[in-house]
């Protein structure tokens, strides 16, 4: 009989084990799915740096603003102007393979029709250790120009993203997209 009882015991102390176990687990889980979040306000870019973000500040060192050139009714210059804060660089859009190049992207071409591509100013070129190639980039400013045609008698938006990229020396980097818009007068002879 006390074999049974020491037996049983020994049940209950196992499934008493397994339990306590299993509340354990549960309360680990859920304490990771709250650091998980939190750890959110980090970002990690493509090439294993960190760039902290902060909950309520949202780091923005690239600055963009858009106007237009019209000297004639067929022809616009879409003009992007880039103001980078102090020890930041910006990446290119001629960076070969997998660089980290910027990239302009044109929605409807419905009212016009790009000309060329998007020429931009002199730019620094440098030999990268951490993407072991030779990479193009701009300091404080850089000023990217797009010719158009206009094909439409109306006024109208030219609108579109740039993704990029920028970095410190130390590749603390910022991806980022910016969404642009352009108002362009319509060509009254257009056909």
């Amino acid at each position: 009989m006390k074999k049974k009882s020491a037996y049983t015991h020994y049940n209950n102390f196992k499934r008493h084990l397994l339990i306590a176990l299993l509340f354990l687990c549960c309360l680990t889980l859920s304490n990771c799915g709250k650091n998980k979040s939190e750890s959110n306000n980090e970002t990690v870019n493509p090439f294993g740096s960190e760039v902290s973000k902060g909950k309520s500040q949202i780091l923005h060192p690239c600055h963009w603003t858009y106007t237009v050139e019209q000297n004639s009714p067929d022809e616009a210059i879409l003009i992007s102007t880039a103001k980078l804060d102090s020890g930041w660089h910006l990446y290119s859009q001629h960076i070969p393979n997998k660089g980290p190049r910027m990239e302009f992207a044109y929605d409807s071409l419905i009212n016009y029709k790009l000309v060329g591509i998007t020429e931009e100013g002199k730019s620094i070129k440098k030999y990268d250790p951490n993407l072991e190639m030779e990479i193009l980039y701009f300091e404080n400013e850089a000023i990217f120009r797009q010719k158009v045609k206009v094909m439409s008698t109306d006024d109208f938006a030219i609108n579109g993203t740039i993704d990029y990229m920028v970095c410190l020396d130390d590749f603390q980097c910022v991806k980022s997209d910016e969404e642009f818009s352009f108002n362009v007068k319509g060509n009254p002879q257009a056909k």
